[in-house]
């Protein structure tokens, strides 16, 4: 059985870029103290694209609840919930 390539943390915390310094490092030295081979098949599937369709999928998910929250059907969802009552939605 081949060795598995060398554990690169840097490499595998990725978008540690966006986070502040102290953060950055800490999720490094998280990823460093994780098992190898647990650690390997994450780091590919971040290469594969996973992580750039979760978030499209996660900027679409916020439109679409941006734009409910402006529906007269979330007033009500919110208004029946602070009464205690079962919402009557109208579809608009």
């Amino acid at each position: 059985m081949p060795n598995p390539a060398p554990y690169d943390p840097v490499q595998a915390s990725a978008g540690a870029a966006e986070l502040p310094e102290p953060a950055a490092q800490a999720l490094a030295l998280e990823i460093a103290q994780s098992a190898p081979l647990a650690v390997m098949p994450a780091r590919e599937t971040l290469r594969r694209g996973l992580a750039d369709a979760i978030e499209a999928s996660t900027e679409r998910e916020l439109v679409e609840q941006e734009w409910h929250r402006r529906t007269a059907d979330f007033k009500e969802g919110v208004k029946a919930m602070a009464e205690r009552r079962l919402p009557e939605f109208k579809g608009r």
